[in-house]
């Protein structure tokens, strides 16, 4: 999906300085010696095919287990056992549910708390695949890409995990902290089978994790055009989840007779309310890290803005509230997204209902947002309730830039990325992290892949493909990340 001193208000978030310090030049000398430009990859000659291998498999997930294709999923399973043998030889594979796979790689210091790289196997369907450029589960590679579903969203990270440990093994590499790869088959579905399963034997164990990193935002290419800088945007935070359902009810009848109000337009007049008042505008306190760190590189006005947060908050949640993507760092945001009334044209609905999808700012609660959604809606007979309690996600806490985690995504980067400048932000789609809250000290949220707006729209989309002088430079990530360990 990035030097004038910062004073933050009490209880913001604390930049630590030194981790987000210019590279030196023997670290952009070394990027730059395995960064092929756009060229094929070469430190990991492996590594697209057998990413391709894995795409080809169309494990695609769904609420009703039935309709999956087990045979694609145990396919992948084996797929890994083939592909990465050393892995499989050096670390303990475990299978705590049907789309659960976790492998410990023993450390050889056991005070040291493990660290934990997550991924996850599963895609959403591709319902249009005659209109791909390349079938989505072919695992296509032309025009210096790899073509398919999962191909970004995050096969690849799955695939660039393996290929770094596969090849620090054949070198004799043995970590000195434990590390954990914890890789589930059902995030987009809410990873009930997959990262729960998984969280519930590491607990059953009494395992404490120092840090995590699964997938969230990207390194940001012309993304902002107001900084001279291309982010690495590290989710240190993410927003919650809750589906709120607003009901109201009529007569029901003949349409040709409608009473003064019906259900469907009270219904209207509720959604409309609900749309019309949104939730107050709030700087979180990774927002502020984020603007925070964004100062130094951005142009006037924003780099006066960024510096005098705590004076010019009015200004700057008011300009984020003008597009989509800002506006979602700075409230909770409510989206009607489901209308039903009457089934047939010339029936009165005596019941109709809506969906409101709700991603909660951390501070925020489902709690309180079901309060002022219900205040919204009763003026007009509509009663609101959460839709799926058993999906509730509450927003996550705000993990910290002064954490060794932190550092060590950092020190990376200088090798794999060089160009790119750490940046603390707010990651508002859903992983698979909340299953780990309870046994993690701090989650951070990271793909390391160079994306353009373009790019990131072929998420969940067509033509969803990778650049292969991109995967060379996202394994090398993941190996220097665990050569720090």
């Amino acid at each position: 999906m990035h030097c004038a001193r910062f004073v933050a208000p009490e209880g913001a978030a604390k930049i630590d300085r030194a981790s987000l310090r210019i590279h030196t030049e023997e670290q952009r000398e070394d990027a730059a010696m395995h960064n092929t430009g756009t060229g094929p990859t070469t430190r990991f000659p492996s590594l697209p095919e057998n990413l391709a291998t894995l795409l080809r498999r169309p494990t695609v997930s769904s609420y009703d287990a039935s309709e999956e294709n087990e045979e694609a999923f145990a396919g992948l399973k084996n797929d890994l056992r083939i592909l990465y043998p050393r892995v499989h030889a050096a670390m303990r594979r475990e299978e705590p549910g049907d789309r659960a796979l976790l492998f410990m790689w023993p450390g050889s210091d056991e005070k040291l708390l493990p660290a934990m790289l997550c991924a996850h196997f599963d895609v959403v369907p591709a319902p249009d695949a005659e209109s791909w450029r390349h079938d989505p589960f072919s695992g296509e590679i032309a025009d210096g890409e790899l073509w398919g579903r999962g191909a970004q969203d995050i096969k690849v990270c799955l695939a660039s995990i393996l290929e770094a440990a596969e090849m620090l093994i054949a070198e004799g590499f043995a970590p000195k902290r434990t590390v954990y790869f914890a890789f589930g088959g059902d995030e987009e579905t809410g990873g009930s089978r997959g990262a729960r399963r998984i969280a519930e034997l590491l607990a059953a164990r009494g395992e404490r994790i120092s840090f995590l990193v699964d997938e969230g935002g990207p390194i940001a290419v012309g993304m902002l055009p107001f900084a001279d800088i291309q982010p690495a945007l590290i989710g240190v935070a993410e927003k919650g989840y809750v589906d709120f359902l607003v009901e109201t009810r009529g007569s029901g009848g003949h349409a040709s007779m409608p009473p003064a109000h019906t259900a469907s337009g009270s219904l209207s007049a509720a959604v409309a309310a609900i749309e019309a008042h949104p939730a107050r505008l709030r700087l979180c306190k990774t927002a502020r890290s984020f603007l925070a760190a964004l100062a130094p590189h951005s142009k006037q006005p924003y780099r006066f803005l960024f510096r005098s947060i705590p004076i010019n908050a009015p200004l700057i949640k008011f300009a984020f509230s003008r597009g989509p993507s800002t506006n979602a760092m700075v409230r909770t945001t409510a989206a009607p997204t489901m209308l039903s009334g009457s089934p047939k044209e010339n029936v009165l609905a005596d019941y109709a209902w809506a969906n409101i999808n709700v991603r909660l700012l951390p501070g925020d609660s489902s709690a309180g947002e079901l309060k002022r959604l219900s205040a919204l809606a009763a003026p007009f007979g509509a009663k609101v309730s959460i839709r799926h309690p058993e999906h509730v996600v509450e927003a996550s806490d705000e993990s910290g830039t002064d954490h060794e985690g932190w550092k060590a995504i950092v020190d990376a980067l200088a090798t794999s990325h060089a160009e790119s400048t750490p940046v603390p932000f707010l990651f508002s789609a859903g992983t698979d992290t909340k299953h780990y809250r309870s046994l993690v000290g701090a989650t951070y949220r990271f793909t390391p892949l160079p994306q353009t707006a373009e790019d990131l729209a072929r998420v969940h989309a067509r033509d969803e493909r990778v650049r292969l002088s991109d995967l060379d430079r996202c394994a090398l990530f993941f190996r220097t990340l665990m050569e720090s360990l």
